[in-house]
């Protein structure tokens, strides 16, 4: 198992990061483009592992959970998770945004996420995938009465939801590697997070001054945006580990990228917290831009969680 980046690896890192931060700047994450998801799309960015025949790059999944960590640092729509995965893992190619539905016991209903422009939901289950219909409308099966699907904000400013009744399953995926593949690029997407909120602390250390000097030249403030590096650092070694054992085949892989998983979201969270405080009290505002980071990481805790029990098997 090779672990050094190729050349081709580290071009497709560096122009999406260059990309994302001419197109998707983080501090207009409550404000995207309307046409933010054909430009994604023309970047060929939901089908990184899908095959040639549908369209797609074929690339390995390392490949692709290096650019899906640099989409995360930027707060990259969700649905595009629950796209790469659809396009990877299905004959059929789905024609625009795949939105991602959080497991829940049918007949329930599903909380959607990223539903504007999604034609369809993914929602994954224990060692499968399953894609639904999303429709815009839905009949109230008690009442007979026809709703208008309602979009309501999530925790995360740049994220919508909804709610939807179980519908008939268009196409299932029973393949563990399916489940693995979105747990993968969720903990991709944290490992961004950890490291837009690692960057934005230690920016703000450079630039805000007290007692005539940087607060970044205190030692209590490098011992925070210390943690941060080491937090970041870690999840993403993991997460590359995991991903090349995902490709490799390896036996181990379940539990790498649970591992992956974990580690991540704990640095998203932790270097939420961090960011927010390096920034005091301005950090605590709704108009500051740390809290993005902090209420995306919330939201990615609850898409494909690292099983516990796997971890301390």
């Amino acid at each position: 198992m090779d672990l050094t980046l190729n050349d081709e690896q580290i071009a497709f890192q560096t122009a999406t990061a260059e990309w994302c931060r001419d197109h998707m700047p983080l501090e207009q994450a409550r404000n995207r483009p309307t046409d933010l998801w054909d430009q994604l799309e023309a970047m060929g960015l939901a089908r990184i592992t899908a095959p040639e025949a549908n369209d797609g790059l074929a690339l390995d999944h390392a490949t692709e959970a290096l650019v899906f960590a640099e989409l995360g640092r930027f707060l990259a729509p969700i649905g595009l998770l629950s796209s790469a995965v659809a396009n990877r893992w299905f004959d059929e190619p789905f024609d625009g945004k795949v939105a991602l539905a959080l497991p829940s016991d049918e007949p329930g209903p599903m909380r959607v996420l990223d539903p504007l422009g999604s034609a369809a939901v993914l929602m994954p289950q224990p060692g499968s995938i399953r894609v639904f219909d999303l429709p815009d409308s839905f009949t109230d099966q008690i009442s007979g009465k026809r709703h208008v699907t309602e979009h309501r904000a999530t925790i995360d400013p740049s994220t919508m939801q909804s709610r939807q009744d179980w519908t008939t399953t268009a196409v299932w995926a029973e393949d563990a590697a399916a489940s693995l593949h979105l747990q993968l690029l969720t903990a991709a997407y944290a490992v961004g997070c950890a490291d837009a909120a690692r960057d934005m602390a230690a920016e703000y250390a450079k630039l805000r001054q007290q007692f005539d000097r940087p607060i970044g030249w205190f030692q209590s403030l490098k011992h925070i945006c210390s943690g941060m590096a080491v937090r970041a650092a870690v999840a993403r070694a993991e997460l590359y580990y995991a991903a090349c054992a995902l490709d490799a085949g390896d036996a181990a892989a379940a539990f790498h990228i649970a591992a992956a998983k974990r580690l991540a979201d704990q640095a998203a969270l932790d270097n939420g917290r961090a960011n927010i405080q390096v920034h005091g009290g301005i950090g605590m505002t709704d108009e500051a831009t740390p809290h993005f980071c902090l209420k995306r990481a919330h939201l990615l805790q609850f898409i494909a969680p690292a099983d516990a029990a796997l971890l301390l098997a």
